[in-house]
């Protein structure tokens, strides 16, 4: 028997048949560039996922920043809160000390006016304000009602009287106004005839 020589100049045996291929293996035989186009597309695909993180990752990002420094701001914004609550009644004495030396305190009376008003301009630049609500509608979430009066020249629920002024800080309320609201009047009850005029 001659044996055959390939055309690599390899004597010898020859290469089996795709058929053979095929039936060993068991699985028909797949077409050229079919596993090619099936690899690239999975790592196309991965590729998109990646690309969707990325994108996530950096809007997270973007939005942890924004938050932290929005948190920042309100932290420094409203620091001093704590130092206020605490200044407020020095705020209120030096508006009861002018109002009794306002009968003739002379320079007294002055001094003291100067330093309250250096002192709400402190407050006020730091975003302190103080409120009287004095004809304003009653809020329950900025004023505290102490005393209901009826009266008939006012609509009811109307702050008639501030016994104490609220405090904000921002847009933030610090402590509500002390108010007297107004009351509807009741229609009083007809006067009753004396029985003498019905027996007389």
């Amino acid at each position: 028997m001659a044996e055959e020589q390939n055309e690599d100049g390899v004597e010898g045996l020859t290469p089996p048949a795709n058929d053979d291929l095929a039936s060993e293996s068991g699985k028909p035989e797949a077409k050229p560039g079919a596993d090619e186009s099936d690899r690239l597309g999975a790592a196309l695909k991965e590729v998109e996922d990646w690309r969707g993180k990325a994108y996530r990752s950096a809007a997270d990002l973007d939005n942890f920043r924004k938050r932290a420094i929005r948190e920042r701001e309100e932290a420094r914004k409203f620091a001093i809160e704590s130092v206020l609550k605490d200044l407020i009644p020095v705020a209120d004495n030096l508006e009861r000390a002018l109002a009794h030396a306002n009968g003739g305190g002379g320079a007294l009376a002055d001094g003291v006016s100067m330093i309250r008003k250096q002192f709400l301009s402190a407050l006020e630049r730091n975003g302190a304000k103080p409120f009287e609500p004095n004809g304003e509608p009653f809020e329950p979430q900025f004023h505290e009602a102490m005393q209901q009066v009826p009266r008939a020249d006012v609509e009811p629920g109307t702050c008639i009287e501030v016994f104490q002024k609220g405090w904000m800080l921002h847009d933030r309320l610090v402590r509500p106004a002390m108010v007297v609201i107004s009351a509807a009047v009741e229609p009083a009850d007809e006067p009753k005839q004396d029985e003498s005029e019905h027996t007389g």
